[in-house]
């Protein structure tokens, strides 16, 4: 059973409180609004309350929120804000679940990035693109598609509304993750905006003459402001390598009898450098997220339909035959993708994969999974609800690969213990696996849980898939054991050297660190931000 000596976290709270007064700031507001225009700084009380949300929990109530659209704009918010003493948290796609992006003090404003999403360079003869931050993978692989271009790593799943300085921000892995590792690797230059509104170009932007094509000239002084969680500059422009986009691409699943086995197979062809994408789900998530959602014909037709114009009419009967319910008495289901310059390459590795696979004790599935993901990779952000309409939250940490195996039976012994407590309570709870590069293993447990949704599910979600969705009433006590579990497990993950994403202000951050070097970071955030102004808490800053 859990310890309950430790003392009980309290649920997070079901609403946001209340906005506050504005009148003490309204100078602020005022030139503020001049700034970037009036219609781009959002002060009422529904918009403060969704500012001060995110897919998780509130904590404070902003301001509100500034959109610049310029890099000059966003130098000028940040100089107004910091001389008038006001925090600034930057927001991008707005999908943060660790409170990234949430308010620890009421004087406080969302700069939001959104504005900031105009596509500067592609240069396709020395192989980089330059773009601003606030644009989504979507959109910035899209443009570069009619090049025969994309980016090593090309984005998360939620590439549809998530933007690229959000990437940068929380790092993070998905679309090519297992040949190029993550979103902050990619990147070889970028221009930061300092608190007090200085611009600074970092990394490949600080070369005086000439173009943005290499990251190292002396010092990188660009890496201090990737996986930063917001806290110590603004992102405005970044350059990312770009490559040629393959030209053959091929898909293999496998069950798996146990947790250790896929990892073992994962690990291995991770080594190997076999698959782009290589993800594994054990039953909870896979019978979640592949047997359950609700979806209507006509968008399992659609899909087919992108299957068969992406992959062949092949793809698409291999699909239809499989069905969506293939996979409900799978234990642990590994899917991935494999990509080459050519088909003869792509047939090799397969040939490795399947090797590796059935040597791990596993059996092929039909590969649906990644077929449909790739036909259409960006899809609305649908998932941060769960299938039925229940509350779904994930945490995740990433370790090397030799303890692949070890942090997935530390999981499921937490899980074990909690397990009385959380099924009378309806918490459900699974776990997804990805492979990072040659050098890095992510688990990523999940829950889903019957609760009151937060006000931003309104504006985030399609509001013909909320329709079909089920609504709970408020459940304080799931929210709380959830928000326990959940801090329990990233006790766990830095007790076992692990490393995440998305810190945010969730994970244990400054104890995770040697004292030497967390000491280094407080002097190096009091250099770029003397008065504390930029996303107060981040990082445990």
């Amino acid at each position: 059973m859990p310890d309950d000596t430790r003392p009980a976290i309290p649920a997070p709270p079901a609403a946001p409180k209340a906005p506050g007064d504005l009148s003490a700031h309204r100078a602020l507001l005022d030139r503020l609004a001049q700034i970037v225009g009036p219609a781009n700084v959002a002060t009422s009380d529904a918009d403060r309350t969704f500012f001060a949300e995110d897919t998780f929990r509130s904590l404070e109530t902003p301001l509100g929120a500034v959109a610049p659209g310029t890099v000059d704009e966003l130098s000028a918010v940040a100089a107004a804000c910091n001389a008038a003493g006001i925090a600034m948290v930057p927001r991008g796609g707005g999908y943060s679940y660790t409170d990234g992006y949430l308010h620890t003090r009421t004087a406080s404003l969302t700069i939001e990035t959104r504005r900031l999403n105009r596509i500067i360079d592609i240069n396709p003869t020395d192989m980089y693109v330059t773009v601003e931050v606030g644009c989504t993978w979507k959109a910035l692989d899209d443009a570069l598609a009619p090049h025969h271009l994309r980016t090593p790593y090309w984005g998360p799943l939620s590439g549809h509304s998530s933007v690229v300085g959000g990437a940068l921000s929380q790092n993070s892995i998905f679309f090519g993750s297992g040949y190029y590792g993550t979103a902050a690797e990619q990147a070889i230059g970028l221009t930061v905006v300092l608190a007090d509104g200085t611009i600074v170009p970092t990394g490949a932007h600080a070369i005086r003459h000439g173009k943005p094509f290499m990251k190292h000239y002396g010092p990188d002084l660009m890496g201090p402001f990737l996986a930063d969680a917001g806290a110590l500059g603004f992102k405005a422009l970044v350059t990312l390598r770009c490559i040629r986009r393959p030209t053959a691409r091929r898909h293999i699943s496998f069950a798996f009898p146990t947790a250790a086995a896929m990892a073992k197979a994962m690990s291995e062809m991770a080594r190997e450098g076999i698959a782009c994408e290589s993800m594994g789900f054990d039953a909870g998530q896979q019978s979640a997220r592949v047997t359950e959602a609700k979806r209507s014909f006509m968008e399992d037709l659609r899909t087919l339909l992108k299957v068969i114009q992406t992959g062949g009419l092949m793809d698409g009967l291999r699909i239809a035959f499989a069905g969506r319910n293939y996979a409900k008495d799978v234990p642990y289901g590994m899917h991935c993708a494999i990509e080459d310059k050519t088909e003869a390459g792509v047939a090799s590795l397969l040939q490795q994969a399947k090797t590796i696979c059935r040597d791990a004790g596993g059996h092929a599935l039909p590969a649906s999974i990644t077929r449909i993901v790739h036909a259409d990779p960006f899809l609305p952000p649908d998932s941060i609800l769960g299938p039925k309409g229940e509350r779904w939250v994930p945490v995740h940490c990433i370790v090397p690969l030799s303890v692949a195996e070890t942090i997935i039976a530390a999981v499921q012994d937490l899980y074990a213990r909690y397990k009385p407590r959380a099924a009378a309570l309806n918490i459900r709870t699974g776990f997804l696996l990805v492979t990072v590069g040659n050098y890095g293993f992510l688990i990523e447990p999940v829950f889903f849980w019957p609760d009151a949704r937060l006000g931003m599910y309104d504006r985030a979600i399609r509001p013909e898939h909320l329709a079909r969705l089920e609504t709970f009433p408020a459940n304080d006590e799931a929210r709380a054991t959830v928000l326990e579990m959940r801090t329990a497990l990233a006790d766990l993950f830095a007790a076992h050297g692990g490393v995440s994403f998305q810190i945010g202000k969730f994970y244990p951050y400054d104890t995770a660190r040697e004292p030497a070097a967390w000491d280094f970071l407080k002097r190096f955030k009091a250099l770029v931000d003397p008065k504390g102004l930029l996303n107060p808490g981040s990082l445990k800053l």
